[in-house]
């Protein structure tokens, strides 16, 4: 039996709803907007008839107390290198993608912090970087993310029109950032068969194997197809950072962050938009009795939350992988 918590997180309309019923085979047509968190269970049958038993967390608004919330109630059911984190990200919006990345990067770390000690926390990122088959990978400037983490641009129906300049850019920064935080890269469209496929074969992936660095079926670094880069898969060369040192003074994360903002600075306008799409957060749209239940469900979710760290949750196992 294998078991695992997929938990999802990203901006609005981006397609996580939908990703996560494609894989389940559920009917689209029931989707609704996710406001706080939703949880879906699944069983599937895997190789050899083994049972796979799949927990989704899908988080309706970026803050760390719901993302904090979600990795307390995986923890509450199995080991922490049962989790897959997904970040979930607009390629047809330039201008806000290095936003989006950055704050979700961010927020999940705190998110970490909250369920996690700071010996724990680097214990798992310690068991991540002991399983890199490719030695040139494990240097300071690799970062993980405590979980496996599964970084997966959407859109791409619409980004494949985009002029090759501008995918280059996005790419190569995706790239980056995947190596840096130790991530499974993936372009995706739900309105591209091949590629809703792909997603499902590295979901099955991950249900079916606790080792996150066996998927080697697949690499693609085509800026004029979709990508496809499995983790531990590159090397600083092949990401143009060869030439970076880790005594710098700026951070490898500032010196990719100043290429990207260089050519798409930030739009402010546009990432105010971002946070409007959640009703919440646009005083336009006052709704003092919705509100009212929305604050009580958050509060709901935080009393719980602290109910879980302080109840107990016991420490994560942390296998040794050799």
């Amino acid at each position: 039996m294998n078991e695992q918590s997929i938990i999802v997180i990203g901006e609005n309309n981006v397609g996580k709803t939908t990703m996560i019923y494609r894989y389940l085979e559920k009917d689209e047509n029931t989707i609704k907007p996710t406001i706080a968190i939703d949880y879906s269970f699944a069983r599937k049958t895997g190789k050899n008839w083994t049972k796979n038993y799949i927990h989704f967390w899908e988080i309706g608004n970026l803050t760390p107390s719901l993302i904090a919330a979600a990795i307390s109630g995986a923890l509450s059911l199995h080991s922490a290198e049962q989790i897959l984190l997904i970040i979930m990200i607009d390629l047809s919006k330039p201008e806000t993608l290095w936003s989006t990345l950055e704050r979700s990067l961010t927020t999940i770390r705190s998110a970490i912090k909250i369920t996690h000690s700071e010996n724990t926390i680097n214990e798992l990122k310690k068991s991540r970087l002991k399983k890199l088959k490719n030695p040139t990978n494990n240097s300071q400037i690799v970062d993980p993310l405590p979980y496996k983490t599964c970084i997966v641009a959407g859109k791409y129906d619409q980004f494949k029109n985009f002029k090759l300049a501008t995918k280059k850019l996005i790419g190569q920064t995706l790239r980056q950032i995947s190596f840096t935080t130790l991530s499974h890269l993936q372009y995706y469209s739900s309105k591209d068969s091949h590629l809703v496929r792909k997603m499902k074969d590295i979901l099955s992936h991950y249900v079916s194997s606790s080792n996150e660095n066996n998927y080697k079926k697949e690499y693609s670094c085509d800026y004029e197809q979709p990508l496809l880069i499995p983790i531990d898969s590159e090397s600083l060369n092949d990401i143009h950072l060869n030439n970076y040192s880790s005594t710098q003074s700026s951070s490898i994360i500032d010196v990719i962050k100043h290429i990207y903002l260089s050519e798409y600075p930030d739009n402010e306008k546009l990432i105010n938009e971002i946070n409007f799409e959640n009703p919440t957060n646009d005083p336009n749209f006052n709704e003092p009795i919705i509100d009212k239940l929305l604050s009580q469900r958050e509060e709901e979710i935080s009393i719980n939350l602290q109910e879980m760290i302080e109840g107990n949750l016991p420490k994560p196992i942390i296998n040794d992988p050799h």
